[in-house]
This record gives C-alpha cells, sequence and structure tokens, in this order.
C-alpha cells in the first residue's frame, strides 16, 4: 500500500504508467553492435527434426555476431531445455557444438522450461529466447544486440527486445528453410498490422474491436509512445514467446516467468510484464524477420489452444496484473 496516496500499486497500475520512449528510432542502420554475453535459450517439447533445424540457424547467427564483434568476442551459448520429451527427445548428437543440452524429468510447461534456460545464463547479459518451431535470420543476433546499446542516446536500462515474424504455413513435405527465411517480412506479422477478428475475442469486452484495424508498431512510433492500454492490449502483449531478447540481472531479479501459465497462452508474457514495470523499456527488432513454422507436430489442435489461451488471458488480466508490487 502506498500511505501517502492510499493506493494499491499493482502490477497493472505500473505498466499502465510505464514511459516506453526509449529515446531512438530503431529503423537507424548500420550502427555497431556492443560486446554482450549472449545465451539463446530454445525450450522444446517433442518438436522433432525442425527443432535442429532451428538451432543450426540460431548457432550460425551467434557466430555471425560474434565474427562481427571480432577478436575478444565474450562467450556465446546455445542452451536447449528439452521438456521431458518421451517420443522425440532432442539430439544432442545433431547439435552444434556451442550447444547444451538440459533434459527436464517431466513436462513442466514453457515457461518452467524458459526459467531453468534463464537459469542458466546466469553469466551472461542478454537471453534470447527462441521456440523449437522458429527459424531465424542470419542477422537477428546482430541486429538484436545493436538495439541494446545505441551510440546516439544515454544509457538507460537494457531493453526487451522483440523480434517481428511471419508464419510459414507450408506442410513438411513441401518445408524449404532458406526460402521461408528470404522471403519473411516484418510487416506479415500481426502487430505491424491486423483487423481484429472475432476469433481473438478472449474476453467479451473485445467484441467492441472486432473489424477494427490496427497498425501497432508504426502507429505507436515502434512503441515508443506507447501509453496505457491500445485497443485490448497492454505493452507487454507485443513480446511473443517466438522471438523476444530480455537482461538477464533483471529478468532474475524481477523473477523469470510465471510458471501457472504452464499450458499455451500467455506463457512469456508475465516475465514482459514484471520487467515492464520496473521499468524496462519494450523496442520491436524491426530489421529482419523470424520465421514461424506451423507444422510442429507437438502443437495442440486449434480448438484446444483457442480454449487454453482463453483460460490464460482471464488468470493474466484477472489474477496477474492484480499482483501487488509494494
Amino acid at each position: 500500500m502506498n500511505s501517502r496516496l492510499g493506493r494499491r500499486r499493482t502490477l497493472r497500475s505500473a505498466i499502465l504508467a510505464h514511459d516506453n520512449d526509449y529515446g531512438f528510432d530503431p529503423r537507424t542502420p548500420h550502427w555497431p553492435a556492443p560486446p554482450l554475453r549472449v545465451s539463446c535459450v530454445v525450450p522444446y517439447y517433442e518438436t522433432g527434426p525442425l527443432a535442429i533445424e532451428c538451432v543450426h540457424r540460431l548457432a550460425a547467427a551467434v557466430a555471425a555476431y560474434r565474427a562481427g564483434i571480432g577478436l575478444g568476442a565474450p562467450a556465446a551459448q546455445i542452451v536447449v531445455v528439452d521438456d521431458g520429451s518421451r517420443t522425440h527427445p532432442f539430439p544432442a548428437d545433431a547439435a552444434p557444438g556451442l550447444v547444451r543440452v538440459i533434459r527436464l524429468p517431466h513436462n513442466q510447461g514453457r515457461a518452467a522450461a524458459r526459467n531453468t534456460g534463464l537459469r542458466a545464463s546466469r553469466e551472461f547479459d542478454l537471453a534470447l529466447f527462441v521456440d523449437s518451431d522458429v527459424l531465424v535470420h542470419p542477422d537477428l543476433v546482430i541486429e538484436t544486440c545493436r538495439l541494446w546499446q545505441p551510440p546516439t542516446t544515454r544509457p538507460g536500462p537494457a531493453p526487451i527486445v522483440a523480434s517481428l515474424m511471419s508464419t510459414y504455413r507450408a506442410g513438411a513435405e513441401k518445408f524449404a528453410p532458406a526460402r521461408a527465411i528470404s522471403a519473411a517480412s516484418i510487416t506479415a506479422d500481426w502487430r505491424f498490422s491486423c483487423r481484429f477478428q472475432p476469433s481473438w475475442i478472449a474476453d467479451p469486452s473485445d467484441w467492441m474491436y472486432v473489424g477494427h484495424r490496427f497498425n501497432l508498431v508504426p502507429a505507436t512510433n515502434y512503441f515508443r509512445s506507447w501509453h496505457g492500454a491500445v485497443g485490448p492490449w497492454l505493452l507487454p502483449n507485443m513480446v511473443l514467446g517466438g522471438c523476444f531478447a530480455v537482461p538477464v540481472g533483471p529478468a532474475l531479479a524481477v523473477g523469470g516467468f510465471d510458471e501457472a501459465f504452464a499450458r499455451y497462452g500467455f506463457t512469456e508474457t508475465s516475465l514482459a510484464a514484471r520487467l515492464t514495470a520496473s521499468g524496462v523499456p519494450v523496442i520491436p527488432q524491426i530489421t529482419v524477420a523470424a520465421v514461424h513454422v506451423e507444422h510442429n507436430p507437438a502443437h495442440h489442435n486449434q480448438r484446444d489452444r483457442d480454449t487454453h489461451l482463453a483460460t490464460a488471458h482471464r488468470r493474466f488480466f484477472t489474477e496477474f496484473l492484480a499482483h501487488d508490487l509494494d
């Protein structure tokens, strides 16, 4: 309780009051990436061969970043957290040399797997979370790290970096990873431009937005002018689990991910909310797109996913955001 004002300070109130003006234009090209200790975390559950492609693409992006830094580049790692797979355990012998595999004894959910990877990143500056059904552009690690230390601004809190993504829906028999990456565009991401669909409704109040056009990234000056709620979304909802980076120290300090979000939906949003409430800015990475591949065999069917998402939405907005901060 804030005794002077007589008001509770909650996660929700801190997020609504957050000033996200991080002070520069993320479209500005070509400044050098700073030397950061980068830990990439891949939560894995029964994905199969697609995850091997994911990890190899990620390793190539890490290598490109370290080559750009040159002699004396800081340490980097890729941590694959196998969340209790039984049918398709992650094949460690197929992974590049910088990959470390942690195997959980049973399936605990993506938030728990991410927390395991976050703790394994304790000695690193940045944790880049990439889902096992996501492919990254060769420059993605470079572009992520550039946003941490632009030379044109005074140092501020290390940010959350939210990469925009395309979705690749071709069947496995037609899967062409290089083509998918080369064709990817940030403008295909719903956060860049979308029309609110009836199938997105998770709360009765969302009906008022059906059919409305939202250009969330450009209309908020690349999140710099985001304040409060925009339509049905808060700023942490702009951080999607497929590909995002967080500062390791602050992420551990706020408690990591809330493992109550064990099923599909909002598994990443709790950490984004906690960091935003503590003053960490959210910056979109809009130079190169990641690719979400839709033929992951571990996915639930769409009806189950919609049910889990609605449950997680209620928990996030009615319970989680009501947590006291003081």
